[in-house]
């Protein structure tokens, strides 16, 4: 039976050049990922790369969201003076969201993900600290990213997009479902799309090797963070029509 280590490896200064090199290890080496985890500062570089892609990722997708909401019917009651109103109070407050606010939301959304992973750490009685899931969280984040530039080169090899429905194109088992399936159980099985399980192998591999636990521990650190997502897309999407 393999056994682990209590002890913590302690964090390491690495050079820019280094913690650049380590960043294609987060899609496919967890050992190699592992070790990023224990530097100061590996964080940054995929901090800046994913705030990048996510300006450029809105800009291009701000356009699109425009003609959905444009072709939209009127809501009931609503002149089209106010609908015309509404639909440039919601573009202008997407695009700081996409481009001025991006970098910091990422950040945010980050540091969240770390600090539940800090919490559930804790409880589950394995040691580490914020910096270090702060690094893991933003390497592994860049597998989302990934996701992102594929839904927005699928939109834009489709065309024309008239729906809200269609903004987000299926990248898992929904892709199968047709347009009047149960929308929550469209959303359900679309949270688990190819690079979200791509997302949850990682992050348990890496943890797994990083903080010296089996996979199975991994998984019980990960899996409520997990849940969570899930849950909060399922509430999202009651709010759908």
């Amino acid at each position: 039976m393999a056994s682990y280590s209590s002890e913590l490896p302690l964090e390491r200064s690495e050079s820019v050049g280094d913690n650049l090199a380590g960043i294609p290890s987060f899609f496919i080496d967890p050992e190699g990922a592992a070790r990023r985890v224990h530097t100061k500062w590996f964080w940054i570089g995929p901090l800046v790369i994913i705030s990048i892609a996510g300006i450029i990722v809105g800009s291009l997708i701000i356009p699109i969201v425009q003609h959905v909401m444009e072709v939209a019917p009127l809501p009931p009651g609503a002149t089209p003076e106010q609908f015309q109103k509404g639909v440039a109070i919601s573009l202008m407050i997407q695009k700081i969201l996409f481009t001025y606010l991006g970098p910091v939301l990422a950040a945010a959304v980050l540091a969240i993900e770390a600090g539940l992973l800090a919490a559930i750490s804790s409880v589950m009685g394995v040691k580490t600290t914020f910096r270090q899931l702060f690094n893991l969280v933003s390497g592994c984040a860049l597998i989302g990213m990934l996701e992102q530039i594929a839904v927005i080169v699928i939109l834009k090899a489709k065309g024309d997009i008239s729906s809200v429905a269609e903004l987000r194109p299926p990248m898992g088992i929904d892709i199968f479902l047709s347009e009047g399936t149960n929308k929550f159980l469209l959303a359900f099985l679309g949270y688990f799309s190819i690079f979200q399980i791509w997302w949850i192998v990682m992050l348990v591999l890496i943890f797994a090797v990083a903080f010296r636990v089996t996979k199975g521990k991994a998984l019980s650190v990960v899996a409520p963070m997990v849940l969570l997502g899930l849950a909060w897309r399922l509430a999202m999407t009651a709010f759908q029509r």
